[in-house]
């Protein structure tokens, strides 16, 4: 793989760890209305995107999944402790 340029945003896809931080920070600035084209008619107003923010979300899951089967993931298991009162 290599890397992909999303509007100015060039996103490395062979670190799926760094992916997953530019694509997350890409998904906030869309939701915030960064990447909204405005087109005014008279005194008509409408705000549209071309994104696809569902694909977006399953491709962030992906890149988490590899980034954390990559970093040896989270621990899911803990050593047991003693208390003593």
């Amino acid at each position: 793989m290599s890397g992909v340029k999303i509007r100015k945003l060039q996103v490395d896809l062979d670190d799926p760890c760094k992916a997953v931080k530019q694509l997350r920070g890409l998904r906030l600035q869309i939701s915030a209305g960064g990447q909204a084209e405005t087109v005014r008619f008279g005194d008509d107003e409408v705000r549209y995107s071309k994104a696809n923010i569902v694909a977006l979300d399953q491709e962030i899951a992906r890149l988490s999944k590899e980034c954390e089967a990559i970093s040896g993931g989270r621990r899911r298991r803990f050593a047991k402790s003693i208390r003593f009162v």
